[in-house]
């Protein structure tokens, strides 16, 4: 086996000389290795007998040679920072060819996995591999943090940030955006059967998602204006599923969506730079403004009462002004 890693063709007369065995010996052994499994061809060329060994077999493991090291260290550096990725990455630095001398040169910095992403992923991920129900005590968040037992189907899970995935919730037979991080705990549930989702199905769930949010009802066409020079740094930022379009002065950014709400926010964050052009877009997102700006204008009222009236400290921002009237926010905030 030595022999074969060091030089994976041979003639069976040198494999003898080289183990220092007769050549009848080495063929029976051979003859036993491709027997039990091991990937070895042989082929009669005469005068000689060549036997191969496939090039990227190694018993018990996965052999990279030398080339593929650096994109191997490179890969791993770049997944989210947790325990399993440094026991990896020790691992493979522990038996590199070059003694530990290669080592990334990067100074990369990845997101840190949470202790829940670290704990469960794996098992989400297995339940949608092995189709196999999970069971799992879910935190959600929009309900005021409350903890409830569901049963699940996984059909997709993306690694995110932040890793999350889509499942078929067994309590309303419908199809729901799960975020690992709120899974308290969690286990295959064999006496359950696994729900099928039509990939027909899960992609139209996913067209009409935003940023791993699906509201209510149908997709509603939608869009809005960001004009120049905020346009530039908007057109490289958007979400999954928004296009943009060039124009005189900015750019159009449309899609189909029901997560509303998540998509006024996201024009919310522009500030004045956006314009919405769909009226239902334009209701959610003057509803948010409004709200944010309501209790942006307590605030300041607020502290402007319990400042001096004397003139020896400085006016709070805002103070002397319509605190109803709105404030031009920064666009680039």
């Amino acid at each position: 086996m030595g022999a074969f890693f060091a030089r994976r063709t041979w003639t069976q007369a040198d494999l003898a000389r080289a183990v220092e065995l007769r050549p009848e010996a080495v063929r029976k052994l051979l003859q036993e290795l491709q027997a039990s499994g091991i990937p070895l061809e042989s082929e009669k060329d005469h005068p000689h007998m060549y036997w191969r060994m496939a090039k990227d077999w190694y018993p018990g493991g996965v052999l990279f040679t030398a080339e593929h090291v650096p994109e191997l260290l490179r890969q791993l550096s770049h997944l989210p920072a947790s325990k399993s990725r440094d026991r990896l990455l020790s691992i493979l630095m522990e038996q590199l060819p070059a003694r530990g001398k290669l080592t990334p040169k990067a100074p990369v910095v990845s997101r840190r996995a949470s202790e829940s992403e670290e704990q469960y992923v794996p098992v989400v991920e297995d339940a949608a591999a092995r189709k196999l129900p999970l069971f799992m005590r879910y935190l959600t968040a929009s309900r005021g943090g409350k903890i409830s037992e569901r049963n699940v189907s996984v059909h997709l899970v993306e690694v995110g940030p932040p890793a999350r995935f889509i499942a078929t919730c067994h309590r309303n037979g419908d199809l729901r955006w799960f975020r690992v991080e709120g899974i308290v705990r969690a286990r295959f549930d064999e006496g359950d059967t696994f729900r099928e989702c039509a990939p027909s199905e899960l992609d139209a769930f996913r067209a009409a998602s935003l940023d791993g949010y699906k509201g209510a009802g149908p997709p509603v066409a939608c869009s809005f204006f960001v004009r120049e020079p905020e346009s530039s740094w908007v057109a490289t930022n958007l979400l999954d599923g928004m296009h943009a379009e060039t124009l005189h002065g900015g750019i159009r950014v449309s899609l189909e969506t029901s997560a509303l709400l998540r998509l006024a926010r996201f024009v919310v964050g522009l500030g004045d730079a956006a314009c919405p052009e769909s009226p239902t877009l334009a209701q959610a997102v003057s509803e948010l403004a409004r709200g944010a700006l309501e209790q942006a204008s307590a605030v300041l009222r607020d502290v402007g009462s319990r400042l001096p009236s004397d003139g020896t400290s400085p006016a709070p921002p805002g103070r002397g002004q319509d605190l109803d009237a709105p404030v031009r926010p920064r666009s680039d905030a």
